[in-house]
């Protein structure tokens, strides 16, 4: 397991307490903005205008990793699926007569289905 470890310096702006079970501390660096919730009792000498110092990486941990789910091949692909996908290689519109967004829309309203 490696990783690159990422050290972040950030003027702590508030420190909130919402409940008796956690207080969130809210720190602000040049292009971040940190809120991270704490217990009461770790956030007790916290106070604005202290440095907060974060220091965190990210691993791969291969026998902790989900393989990714193949879409079974006899299983149709409902256009509605990927009505907002982003269109890289021009892919073409929906068959005529295949389900839009719109009637996807009125059949949740119990709306008749549009003409045309």
């Amino acid at each position: 397991m490696t990783g690159v470890t990422t050290t972040i310096v950030a003027r702590i702006a508030r420190v909130i307490t919402g409940s008796a079970t956690a207080t969130m501390v809210h720190a602000i660096a040049d292009d971040l903005d940190i809120k991270l919730e704490v217990t009461p009792g770790q956030a007790r000498a916290l106070v604005p205008g202290q440095v907060l110092v974060v220091q965190w990486s990210a691993h791969s941990v291969p026998e902790l990793s989900i393989p990714e789910l193949a879409t079974p091949a006899s299983v149709a692909i409902d256009p509605l699926d990927h009505e907002f996908d982003i269109r890289i290689n021009n892919t073409p519109a929906p068959a005529v007569g295949a389900r839009d967004i719109l009637d996807e829309f009125n059949a949740l309203l119990g709306a008749p289905r549009r003409k045309g």
